[in-house]
């Protein structure tokens, strides 16, 4: 059967309304097609021109209604309602071609759904579809549909099923009006370039559909259902020539910003210049370069640590490389330049040399940061070591040696009138023996010799003789190695063995081990007492002694704890790092 398009009755129509008619039919399809191939040629566009191809194929089958046949003219109606639902999508798609948002998705399932349940299988339900349509003006001389299968249409339709549909038709279009206005409202003024034209358009098309779905039902005789229903067919030709507005547009923004770029900036250009150049061609204030300073470490121009640049909040990042394809720095800038190569290649084949220098003074700023944050870390532990030792010294040492000489003063005074009071002078005696002692004791928290002598097996053992709480060394088979890699264990094991004797409680047991595992030296200082909570205790200046201590040698240190568990401190020093094991005689 071959379908003839012409408007029934014919004899009502004048030749000028035939014409119209085709040129319209031939309109609705041409337009949409040509700027969804236009669109192909650019790659933020592509899926967006592919919708506008099907969309337009679509359209173009929807004018079939114009048939006097019954096969053609169904398949026209069922087109108009599939190309209904096809324009909202590509709607709420744009710019992009696909479903970003939830709402977006929400939307275009609930339209499709809607298709699926109340429009589609009505069409095998009906003796005829409801009119006047988009490109239908016939009423009871249309044809008849040629999909239904049943001898007598259900009452439930035209009383439940249409009404019903064509108030959620209403609402869904409300909808997707008040998602679009928000979208123009919250997009940023590079996005809003494209987004405007077509968006606008879009609106005023869908409210034309809403308020024509809405009159039919209300007053199906009104005139103007035939003004309505030419602007409904028209409506995606009118999109697609808002969205070949916008791209237009679009391509003049992106080759007028970077002629802006390219004359607004002078060698040698600083960061703050290249962000200033940025942000004043491409009209967006907020764009932010960062430099990767080490793995998975990033830092401002300044050498600032600063968050991995991430994407989102309609922000994007670029990676910009050198000819090695080095990252050499990154720009966080509006999603909107996301896949625009023209912006890509000319903004990073140009900033990449320029960045990279200062990638690298970014680098040395971390770097001299760091530093200086370690030796004002090494500077305040000298100084408290310092004010401990004072400390030390005058409420022991000194304090007895303040007293012994007051007590020879006394004894000097006695023997220039008396006998000599021997067991009063071996009493003194003992006092200094005492002294000694306690300096010995000071001076071994400090640098014991035995750790020079014999190492920090030794010498951790005469820590612990007399541990307040029962304490265990195992160090067996441990060789001489260099001294500041002895250095590092003892110190660090009397910081983990302090720690726990300050924080004991009743029964708490201590054991330290040392070892040589592949090339490492290894030492592990563990407690079962109380424990304490990582994520909400700071740590202290000896812990963070400990970590540099151990980080100068290239080694790793780690603590792990929790409340009523203990405490494990266990560290690793390469030797290979300090060189090969030193024999001592």
């Amino acid at each position: 059967m071959v379908a003839t398009f012409v408007l029934a009755p014919v004899s009502a129509m004048s030749v000028g309304a035939v014409r119209l008619e085709s040129a319209g039919r031939v309109l609705v399809a041409v337009i949409p097609v040509a700027v969804g191939v236009y669109a192909w040629r650019g790659v933020p566009f592509w899926r967006l021109g592919t919708l506008l191809v099907v969309g337009g194929v679509v359209w173009l089958v929807g004018t079939f209604s114009l048939a006097d046949t019954a096969l053609a003219f169904s398949i026209g109606r069922v087109a108009e309602w599939v190309g209904v639902v096809a324009l909202v999508y590509l709607v709420l798609a744009f710019p992009d071609g696909r479903l970003v948002g939830r709402v977006d998705r929400v939307l275009a399932a609930s339209l499709a759904g809607m298709l699926v349940v109340l429009w589609l299988p009505t069409a095998l339900l009906v003796a005829r579809y409801p009119t006047p349509s988009t490109w239908v003006t016939c009423s009871a001389d249309c044809p008849h549909n040629a999909f239904m299968v049943v001898g007598r249409e259900p009452r439930v339709i035209s009383q439940v099923v249409v009404p019903v549909r064509e108030l959620l038709v209403v609402l869904l279009f409300g909808a997707v009006v008040a998602r679009l206005v928000q979208r123009i409202a919250t997009a940023s003024k590079v996005r809003r370039r494209t987004l405007t034209p077509l968006l606008t358009v879009a609106i005023a098309a869908i409210v034309i559909l809403a308020v024509a779905v809405g009159v039919r039902r209300l007053a199906p005789g009104s005139p103007l259902l035939s003004v309505l229903r030419w602007l409904a067919a028209f409506a995606l030709p009118a999109m697609a020539v808002a969205f070949l507005a916008g791209l237009l547009r679009w391509r003049l923004y992106v080759g007028a910003s970077l002629r802006r770029f390219a004359a607004s900036l002078h060698a040698p250009a600083e960061p703050q210049d290249i962000l200033a150049a940025f942000a004043q061609a491409f009209e967006d204030p907020s764009l932010a370069i960062v430099y990767p300073v080490a793995e998975g470490r990033w830092a401002t121009a300044d050498g600032h640590p600063t968050a991995a640049p991430v994407a989102g909040a309609a922000r994007s990042v670029t990676e910009l490389r050198d000819s090695r394809q080095r990252v050499v720095a990154a720009l966080i800038h509006d999603e909107a330049l996301e896949s625009e190569k023209a912006f890509i290649n000319a903004v990073g084949s140009y900033a990449a040399l320029t960045l990279e220098n200062h990638r690298l003074a970014a680098d040395v700023a971390h770097l001299d940061r760091e530093m200086r944050e370690t030796q004002a870390r090494a500077a305040a532990s000298a100084d408290r070591t310092r004010e401990q030792i004072e400390r030390d010294l005058h409420d022991g040492a000194q304090q007895r040696l303040i007293a012994l000489r007051i007590r020879l003063e006394l004894a000097a005074e006695r023997s220039a009138t008396d006998a000599v009071d021997v067991e009063h002078l071996n009493k003194l005696g003992a006092e200094v023996e005492l002294v000694i002692d306690e300096l010995r004791g000071l001076a071994r928290g400090v640098f014991p010799t035995v750790l020079a002598s014999l190492g920090p097996v030794a010498a951790l053992r005469e820590a612990v003789r007399d541990a307040p709480m029962p304490t265990t060394l195992a160090g067996r088979d441990v060789q001489r190695h260099a001294p500041e890699v002895e250095r590092a264990v003892y110190f660090c094991c009397l910081e983990a063995l302090q720690n726990a004797y300050k924080h004991a409680r009743t029964g708490t047991a201590v054991h330290v081990t040392i070892a040589e595992r592949s090339r490492e030296l290894t030492f592990e200082v563990i407690d079962d007492g109380a424990g304490f909570d990582s994520n909400t205790v700071a740590l202290g200046g000896g812990l963070s002694n400990m970590r540099d201590r151990i980080a100068s040698l290239g080694g790793s240190i780690r603590i792990e704890t929790a409340p009523e568990h203990g405490t494990h401190v266990s560290g690793a020093i390469p030797l290979s790092a300090v060189g090969s094991s030193v024999s001592r005689e």
